[in-house]
């Protein structure tokens, strides 16, 4: 069920809320897509790498641990958002990469990117305990 709504009619009907002809909001879902942690990091990566294996990607998300990647990977799979790849080869070896599903959210890293770059946003820095 594809509803595609100009930027302008987005304005203008913000304020009344945005529903599909069930009256669901399309973009709850959308958020709570990005809440779950590492979700949009390992998107983000995937991005900039194109295809990875698991061990590159562990290494260039700082903090992820594997049980977390895995999970991580399988949901993403699960949404159709990641492809998993395994090449029959010696050795053996599985590439993950975006399907166009989820190359199709890189308008939205767009503009998160487009936003990061006009208010800059420093985080705290963890507490040590």
């Amino acid at each position: 069920m594809e509803r595609r709504i100009s930027y302008e009619e987005f304005l203008w009907r913000v304020k009344d809320g945005i529903t599909d002809e069930l009256g669901r909001s399309p973009v709850i879902p959308v958020l709570k897509l990005f809440q779950v942690r590492w979700r949009s990091e390992v998107i983000y990566y995937l991005f900039t790498s194109e295809s990875a294996r698991f061990n590159e990607i562990k290494f260039n998300l700082a903090g992820i641990t594997s049980t977390m990647l895995s999970a991580t990977l399988k949901d993403l799979i699960d949404l159709g958002l990641v492809q998993k790849t395994t090449f029959e080869e010696q050795p053996p070896h599985v590439e993950y990469s975006l399907t166009e599903k989820g190359n199709d959210l890189l308008p939205i890293y767009y503009e998160i990117s487009n936003w990061g770059f006009e208010y800059p946003v420093d985080l705290p820095k963890k507490a040590k305990k």
